[in-house]
């Protein structure tokens, strides 16, 4: 049985690469480390925006709470603190516009917010890439400035005036509020 496991271990490692990864051996060798692969991780280990919304999802509550909104997602962790997930989605290829939500808190009492994002801003390298001028083959200082860009920033604290936030997401963007 045991080895059993190990071997369902290795597996598992062997696929979590290819499942994650955008180095596929069918597409010869990859050509530049953004060409629109599907996985989270680009060529050299270097998070895309996908990884670091995973990372920012992982924070909801186990429990989930009703809400009229197609666009938010409301949970209660174990402390009973509430974890809130808004995002501002587009179409691939359109460019969006931003959108304004405000989080209005009633019946409870919350008084701060820790506010995380993942958008062109917060977690998405592309713009570093771009400033890098696209090498097709970073070198490995480019690599890790790339890895070190694409590393979540500090949640935003914000107090909440009357039990009410207002932020603003840009297109494509994603925030994940955890209120006290």
């Amino acid at each position: 049985m045991a080895d059993t496991i190990r071997q369902c271990d290795g597996l598992v490692d062997v696929l979590s690469y290819w499942t994650f990864s955008d180095v596929f051996e069918e597409q010869g060798v990859v050509k530049q480390p953004f060409y629109g692969g599907f996985g989270l991780l680009a060529e050299g280990g270097i998070p895309k925006p996908a990884f670091a919304a995973f990372e920012l999802l992982h924070r909801l509550g186990h429990e989930r709470l009703a809400t009229g909104s197609d666009t938010s997602l409301v949970t209660r962790k174990e402390d009973s603190s509430m974890v809130i997930a808004v995002w501002n989605y587009a179409p691939p290829g359109i460019a969006g516009v931003p959108k304004r939500v405000t989080l209005r808190f009633k019946g409870i009492r919350v008084h701060h917010a820790s506010i995380s994002r993942v958008d062109t801003e917060h977690g998405d390298v592309h713009s570093l890439y771009e400033h890098m001028g696209r090498p097709p083959y970073p070198t490995q200082q480019q690599i890790a400035a790339l890895r070190q860009g694409a590393q979540l920033r500090a949640p935003e604290k914000s107090k909440l005036r009357n039990g009410e936030s207002t932020l603003t997401l840009p297109s494509y963007g994603l925030a994940v509020i955890e209120v006290k």
